[in-house]
């Protein structure tokens, strides 16, 4: 089911409002801090949201000592956590922090949230997949990065750094992938970060393939010249993109991976596709899912708002 690409080439977008869901795990506190430190950065309101399921009010697993199946004073008890918690992150980081917590789905919510709060960008944590099986399929966090209206930002338990300073751009030959460069870029931009564009053809790809696969990577350099970001170049002939894009990664100590969600390369599924859906899964580092069907032109400056 693939997304209308709307490309709005007169609106520029700057983040100012910033979505942490939480369900008090480690990763989720590790989102926490990087989207802290992220909307230091960018001077933007930092939301802070937790969402009750149905199904969480069984037992009482936030040790409120209230009765199972009340979820009202569940949720009064959580508030009140979340509130002392973004009263202590608003504090440390200068920042404005908004704590809600709601009853129901979790997707359903955080979109609902990103809706109506105007959100620019969403942190969440994901445990990722092990072994044979894809975790993170079926996940709130994989919901989330399909159906949201904005970017995504994941990240899992070993990602202790925070900022950026070496971001992976993977290009291959199809025309969406080109789409989630601008706002690669200026994130980039805004935390001074190195782009590595990794240009990636099919193994069997011709000379002639090549050559015009090198036009559209001149086009993404050019781009990225343009708005004076520090980047290099590699083209590499592959039959797995994402076992690829991970090793380059490793390679260079990257802390940040972007991809385009409902289109990556020629190889198509439902929803997240092969590419992304490995990307996604088994990264070590955090992982940038922008939706093509929110794409716009960003613009450097913009998006970090007076630091750019």
């Amino acid at each position: 089911m693939p997304f209308i690409i709307k490309i709005n080439l007169m609106k520029m977008k700057a983040i100012k409002n910033i979505l942490v869901p939480t369900d008090f795990s480690k990763t989720a506190s590790l989102a926490l801090e990087h989207a802290a430190f992220m909307a230091k950065l960018f001077k933007a309101d930092l939301y802070l949201l937790h969402v009750v399921e149905i199904h969480d009010s069984v037992f009482d697993i936030y040790n409120t000592g209230i009765m199972p199946n009340d979820n009202s004073a569940i949720r009064q008890a959580v508030l009140e956590n979340l509130d002392k918690a973004a009263e202590k992150i608003g504090k440390e980081n200068s920042i404005n922090v908004i704590a809600d917590c709601k009853t129901g789905s979790i997707t359903a919510e955080i979109v609902k949230s990103v809706n109506d709060n105007t959100i620019d960008l969403v942190i969440m944590g994901t445990h990722g997949a092990h072994g044979f099986k894809e975790f993170f399929v079926g996940s709130n966090a994989y919901k989330t990065v399909n159906i949201c209206s904005c970017p995504v930002i994941t990240v899992q338990t070993n990602t202790k750094k925070l900022g950026f300073t070496n971001i992976i751009l993977p290009i291959d030959d199809c025309f969406e992938s080109r789409q989630k460069v601008d706002f690669t870029i200026a994130f980039a931009k805004a935390y001074a970060a190195k782009i590595h564009i990794l240009g990636i053809i099919d193994d069997d790809s011709s000379d002639s393939d090549l050559e015009k696969f090198k036009v559209k990577l001149n086009s993404v350099e050019k781009s990225a010249k343009k708005a004076g970001v520090n980047f290099v170049t590699k083209t590499v002939k592959s039959n797995d993109l994402g076992l690829d894009t991970l090793r380059y990664a490793r390679k260079v100590k990257a802390d940040l991976i972007s991809v385009l969600t409902d289109h990556e390369s020629q190889y198509k599924v439902n929803f997240l596709g092969v590419f992304a859906n490995k990307i996604i899964n088994h990264s070590n580092v955090p992982i940038l899912s922008i939706q093509s069907v929110e794409l716009g032109v960003y613009d450097p400056v913009s998006l970090a708002g007076s630091n750019g």
